[in-house]
């Protein structure tokens, strides 16, 4: 793909790098968001999705196994046709999906870290149950509503429905 060099890490070692910069994004107002389509239609969702912001700020967000965070700034040219190790043809598409062109336009008021409990149980025991919080998402808070970015099993997920303060997944700041 033009530019983009993916940065995958552990999303909580990834949130720690990016804190700073991601916070910096509260006051900026959304005004593009970009995503890799199939060009009959579909949603390619292993690529990254791209946010543009007013001051000219590109954020480039995109999710693989279990924990694996990429997320970039301003290196990839949706001027460019995409290329993945797909045979079917890939295009950018402008705001194409409902959860972010229902945010384009506002203002970012909060970002945060959505997160959820991964519960794994032995085949051989199924008594034998493990438990840990796992980072699943990168929340935006705008005045149009909320936006979450986040790991749907090796690709990225959209969500642009409100996130519950007192879910046991929740969120925690950056």
């Amino acid at each position: 793909m033009s530019g983009w060099r993916p940065d995958f890490l552990p999303a909580d070692a990834q949130f720690a790098r990016q804190a700073k910069r991601l916070r910096a994004l509260v006051g900026q107002q959304l005004i593009e968001a970009w995503t890799v389509w199939f060009v009959d239609d579909d949603w390619f969702a292993d690529l990254p999705v791209v946010l543009r912001f007013d001051t000219g700020a590109q954020l480039e967000i995109a999710w693989e196994k279990f924990d694996d965070l990429s997320i970039t700034w301003d290196t990839i040219d949706v001027g460019v046709p995409p290329v993945a190790w797909v045979e079917r043809p890939l295009e950018w598409r402008r705001n194409a999906d409902h959860a972010l062109l229902s945010r384009v336009g506002g203002v970012v008021t909060d970002i945060r870290a959505t997160r959820g409990v991964l519960e794994t149980q032995s085949v051989d025991d199924p008594s034998d149950t493990r438990a840990r919080w796992l980072t699943t998402g990168v929340w935006l808070a705008t005045d149009r509503g909320d936006l979450r970015i986040f790991n749907a099993l090796d690709e990225n997920g959209l969500d642009s429905e409100a996130v519950d303060p007192d879910s046991p997944c929740g969120w925690r700041a950056l």
